[in-house]
């Protein structure tokens, strides 16, 4: 069976203020502007299964109300006001959801839910720098792969906040992940372009859909937030 996965960071209205979005159209920068442009981008990738980072309310209200997904939201802990969220076709028969907080205290969340023998994990991973030797990043990781378990057939999707080849990706690789995304630009951080984002699989094959931003213009109408989907197909076996 051949199944449509994508994942990216959605930017919650309350992150707006951390960037640089001084090249962006001051309209797209109002809360809620970007919500309708993010659910027809999430409509246009034609996808079965999606990942999205730094969900919020008004977003996962508004997905709920149009009945096109079930919808699977997990809000950050610490007063945090965004989440992750997973979105799969109503065809589709999800066997078991559950959500997991980190135990660093830092808020962050990993969901997980099963489609057949498939798992496929969602998760936002805080942010450290990578000179750090045990930063929060690696040990959220940990957790992850420990949550799957060492033999589970999986897809993630994640905001690594790391870059390809670095700590928290080599950590993934080594437990036996393809990075399908590898070192594909998918965001823009202080002008320079950066491959944050995860689409990785496990005891599945896949193949990565190439599609085409302007990185240096979002967020934007064609995608209104500062990072890009990655797209891909899979292939699973019930």
């Amino acid at each position: 069976m051949t199944l449509r996965v994508a994942t990216f960071n959605v930017l919650a209205d309350a992150y707006i203020g951390y960037g640089d979005y001084a090249h962006v159209q001051p309209e797209l920068l109002v809360p809620h502007a970007r919500m309708g442009g993010i659910i027809r981008l999430i409509d246009s990738l034609e996808a079965d299964v999606i990942g999205l980072q730094e969900a919020d309310v008004p977003l996962v209200r508004e997905l709920e109300d149009a009945k096109n997904w079930k919808t699977f939201w997990s809000p950050k802990g610490r007063g945090k006001v965004d989440g992750c969220l997973m979105l799969v076709r109503p065809q589709l028969e999800v066997s078991n959801f559950s959500t997991h907080a980190y135990s660093d205290g830092s808020g962050h969340v990993l969901q997980i839910l099963r489609i057949g023998r498939i798992a496929f994990a969602n998760t936002h991973i805080k942010w450290a720098s990578a000179s750090t030797a045990e930063h929060v990043g690696i040990g959220q990781a940990k957790e992850l792969l420990d949550q799957l378990g060492p033999e589970q057939p999986a897809v993630l999707f994640a905001d690594s906040n790391d870059s390809f080849g670095g700590p928290v990706r080599q950590l993934v690789e080594r437990a036996g992940f393809t990075d399908i995304s590898g070192d594909i630009p998918t965001a823009l951080v202080d002008q320079k372009l950066v491959d944050l984002d995860v689409l990785a699989v496990r005891g599945v094959s896949g193949r990565l859909i190439p599609h085409s931003y302007d990185i240096h213009t979002i967020p934007s109408a064609e995608c209104p937030s500062d990072h890009i989907p990655i797209v891909a197909e899979i292939e699973i076996n019930y």
